[in-house]
């Protein structure tokens, strides 16, 4: 979650969240507003998993560039700058654009790759298409959510809806997955965020799957070990 201008964005990295931990989500947004706890740093884990991710996208990155595909990298700055930065590239039809900003509405975030293909929209013969890369073997229900949601942001700019989107996954394998398959189920996903974020109802610190490297980790089971200590 960003604040620009009072304004609150929302990215495919909360909307992630969201899915896997509504409390997460109220705890960043707290956190946002000024009223919340500090997020503890990443663990050795997250630290790990962030430093192998990295390098699976540098190594699919480079493997672009040897296929002698045109490559435009997006400097990080502020995602407005770059959403305009990447506007541009698009136009120019480049084969490939790296960490390409989308800023649309309530939400904008940094893709991993934007892959041209010779389907028709408004830039000219060419579109493009969204590719993230993955540690994990095979797709995962909240990959859909960022894929989906980066289409949609990059159809507005192109005019075109892209038919598919990529997983270059951590065996070295790419997944396709048909973006029509996964709109609705992933619409739904962005509208709750919004409502919620609108109107945060109470939550509280269920244990999930996400404990281990989420950044609330710590402030959730000090919360659930002093209701412990009160119940005993």
């Amino acid at each position: 979650m960003r604040d620009l201008d009072g304004r609150i964005f929302l990215s495919a990295s909360d909307l992630m969240r969201f899915m896997g931990c509504a409390h997460a989500s109220a705890l960043d947004l707290a956190h946002l507003r000024g009223t919340g706890p500090e997020p503890r740093e990443d663990n050795e884990d997250a630290a790990l998993l962030q430093k192998q991710g990295d390098a699976h996208e540098a190594a699919h990155l480079a493997r672009l560039k040897e296929a002698g595909r045109t490559v435009i990298e997006i400097e990080r700055s502020g995602l407005g700058k770059n959403a305009e930065a990447t506007r541009a590239a698009l136009a120019a039809g480049v084969d490939v654009v790296f960490q390409g900003a989308f800023l649309s509405g309530k939400w904008g975030g940094w893709s991993d790759f934007l892959e041209r293909v010779e389907r028709p929209s408004a830039f000219g013969p060419f579109s493009y298409e969204v590719t993230d890369t993955k540690l994990k073997r095979r797709p995962h229900p909240k990959h859909v959510l960022q894929l989906v949601l980066y289409s949609d942001l990059l159809t507005e700019i192109q005019g075109t809806a892209p038919e598919f989107a990529y997983v270059e996954l951590g065996d070295g394998t790419r997944a396709t997955l048909r973006l029509s398959d996964y709109a609705a189920y992933a619409r739904m996903a962005q509208a709750r965020l919004e409502g919620f974020v609108a109107d945060p109802p109470p939550t509280r610190p269920i244990p999930c799957a996400d404990c281990g490297l989420c950044r609330w980790g710590d402030h959730c089971a000090d919360g659930r070990n002093l209701v412990e200590e009160h119940i005993l």
